[in-house]
């Protein structure tokens, strides 16, 4: 995504209601399709195996990158998708 689309995502996203519809979305699907536990157990184990790990930040350094890994293909489909909508400033058809 360029800059230019950023900006104009951050702009159309400013109303609350776009901002945490998809939010909750994110975080359902992150739910439904177990992404959470399989980043829960990546932090502890990374947890385990760096004794000297003095902080979150470093825990969020080195896990981040496989969290981001973990993320299946369709859910980064639907939220692209629903900011697609959102963009063009179609009402979404998802209602669940």
């Amino acid at each position: 995504m360029s800059t230019r689309q950023g900006d104009a995502l951050y702009a159309v996203l400013e109303d609350k209601r776009d901002i945490d519809r998809v939010s909750e979305l994110v975080r359902r699907r992150l739910v439904e399709c177990g992404w959470r536990d399989q980043v829960h157990l990546a932090c502890r184990k990374v947890f385990e195996e760096n004794d000297n790990m003095s902080s979150l930040d470093e825990l969020v350094a080195a896990t981040t990158p496989s969290a981001r890994a973990l993320v299946p293909d369709s859910v980064k489909r639907e939220l692209l998708h629903e900011l697609n909508l959102i963009l063009n400033n179609i009402e979404p058809t998802y209602k669940k």
